[in-house]
């Protein structure tokens, strides 16, 4: 998000006396350039509920996550939070706060990031190669996906099925936005660049031949 857009977000949130919750979640994973601000780092108002997580850098299995926003906020979702199940784990807040305070969760961050940057750009020529004239991308700046929108309609519940019976599982783009009847999420994070690679070239198949 622009920064131009972040501080317009801000004025409507303010003239609305509308909270907007902020979900950082990839804010460490900033692949081009230095990482953007978020957008708390604009509020004055305190009327930004900002939200991290250590799932996407560290290891989902911690279930550690944090909110920063007004004390009785705080509070508040504290009280939910112990009524809910009676807190995260203790050892595994104790472990982070170790490998945070270490310098380790920097160290693994950045061997994290050249691994995505690698597997992001072999994605992208995989796209290239086999997806030019058949859809459209942008390349993302960080985080694990891309978002891919084919040119002409297809079935994307047909496209869905078919790369399920060869092994490959998509994210049908209307499963985040109902009018994303011909968009797929794509994601670099976890497969090889060998799977990588047959998975968007199997995709482009099937699409071409569903168009």
């Amino acid at each position: 998000m622009s920064e131009d857009r972040k501080r317009e977000l801000i004025q409507i949130s303010k003239q609305l006396s509308l909270p907007v919750i902020e979900d950082d979640a990839y804010g460490d994973l900033q692949l081009d350039g230095p990482p953007s601000s978020p957008l708390k780092a604009m509020d004055r108002e305190g009327s930004i509920l900002y939200v991290g997580t250590l799932s996407k850098t560290v290891s989902p299995g911690l279930r550690i996550g944090w909110v920063a926003g007004p004390e009785p906020v705080i509070e508040r979702l504290a009280d939910i939070k112990m009524q809910t199940d009676y807190g995260s784990s203790s050892l595994s807040q104790w472990a982070a706060a170790k490998w945070l305070s270490s310098g380790l969760y920097d160290e693994n961050l950045s061997r994290i990031k050249v691994e995505l940057r690698q597997r992001r750009d072999e994605a992208l020529r995989c796209l290239e190669t086999y997806c030019r004239g058949i859809a459209r991308w942008e390349k993302p700046s960080g985080g694990f996906y891309i978002w891919v929108t084919f040119l002409k309609p297809l079935s994307l519940s047909a496209l869905f099925e078919q790369a399920l019976q060869k092994n490959i599982l998509i994210n049908p783009g209307t499963l985040y936005d109902k009018e994303a009847k011909y968009s797929i999420r794509l994601s670099y994070s976890y497969a090889s660049l060998t799977e990588l690679r047959y998975g968007i070239q199997t995709i482009a198949e099937l699409a071409g031949k569903l168009m």
